[in-house]
């Protein structure tokens, strides 16, 4: 498996020799069928896990490649992959315009949850997305990429869009195993309205049926939320918001609990306000925040966790910046184990990154 993805590496990079560059992670410019586009971050931290002393590490935390196909403006194939630490296939699908505003997608993409999770990290001003969306992904196993096929009926102009996808099933653990027809093959099914409800402001809606394999129990969970995310570049100013409201139902807790499921709720904000940048390679600077909450079983008391991130990146728009953050995440003593999945506690945690990433 190794090998083979190495050599996706390389063919992905000599396709892309010769092809003007484009956004990274955007689809091809213009009439440019192809485009090649990627990015590195590279970052250094130290952290302090419940008061004990300070660790540090530097590492490669991303190294991408996406390439972007569009034939004749009907069909867009995109694959990405990411060759930091080891080489993992992040995107990887074909999309169909089915005509009247309906295009049909499949293969492996993020599930259309959460504007915090749909934003990429490179557009994201936080170093990451903190203890939370981690949370949502490994260990409510909510969002995240997974295996699928996905419809998309788009209205004209700023009109709404639906979405609708089915996607694998998953474990804590992070697999994607096929499971029995009788079982419904573990298939998960979402469904998100949008709404452009002015120029630079979008919002959202969705609800999830999902399948979550932990350990030797398989259980169907709900989950519901709206979102917001807002860019008021056009409007004059340097203001971006990314904001979300989860509920649902969770194997988290239950067995404490003597429960099947417990409900949970999470609460996201990040925004940044950038100063300069007002064009691509223009210098800027942007002080951001970001703040998180988490109560994995609304029936328990002291189990919640929190986290606020305090930060500021700065460097030449939409090319590279460097960004330092400060991060605290306060967890309640009767959390549930497991938050970040399979063996992965959440804990009292402080940490200061430095990072810096560039993008091509």
């Amino acid at each position: 498996m190794r090998t083979t993805s190495s050599f996706v590496v390389a063919a992905l990079v000599a396709a892309g020799a010769g092809t003007a560059h484009a956004e990274e992670e955007e689809g091809p410019k213009g009439k440019q069928p192809l485009s090649v586009a990627g990015r590195v971050f590279a970052r250094g931290a130290a952290s302090s896990i419940e008061g004990e002393p300070w660790f540090g590490e530097l590492s490669l935390d991303s190294a991408r490649v996406a390439v972007n196909y569009t034939w004749k403006e009907k069909t867009r194939v995109k694959v990405s992959v990411d060759a930091a630490g080891s080489v993992d296939v992040k995107d990887a699908f074909v999309e169909l315009a089915a005509g009247g505003g309906v295009t049909v997608r499949a293969g492996r993409f993020k599930l259309p949850i959460s504007a915090l999770e749909q934003a990429s990290a490179w557009t994201l001003p936080t170093i990451d997305r903190g203890a939370v969306a981690d949370v949502l992904a490994d260990g409510v196993a909510l969002t995240g990429r997974r295996d699928g096929v996905q419809a998309t009926w788009a209205a004209a102009g700023r009109g709404p869009r639906v979405i609708a996808a089915l996607s694998q099933s998953t474990t804590t653990a992070g697999d994607d195993p096929a499971r029995a027809l009788a079982d419904g093959a573990g298939v998960a099914a979402t469904v998100r309205g949008e709404l452009d409800a002015c120029p630079g402001i979008r919002l959202g809606v969705f609800g999830s049926n999902r399948e979550v394999i932990d350990g030797s129990t398989a259980r169907r969970y709900w989950a519901g939320g709206v979102d917001a995310e807002a860019d008021l570049d056009d409007a004059g100013f340097g203001l971006r918001l990314w904001a979300d409201l989860v509920v649902g139902e969770s194997h988290l807790g239950a067995l404490a609990l003597g429960e099947d499921a417990t409900g949970f709720v999470a609460a996201q904000l990040a925004g940044g306000w950038r100063f300069g940048g007002a064009k691509k390679n223009k210098p800027y600077i942007e002080p951001f925040v970001l703040g998180a909450f988490l109560n994995p079983s609304w029936q328990r008391k002291r189990d919640d966790v929190t986290e606020v991130i305090a930060g500021v990146a700065a460097g030449r728009w939409k090319r590279w910046r460097g960004q330092g953050q400060l991060s605290v995440i306060n967890a309640r003593g009767l959390r549930p184990a497991g938050l970040g999945g399979a063996l992965v506690d959440v804990n009292d945690t402080i940490t200061a990154t430095l990072q810096l990433g560039a993008a091509f």
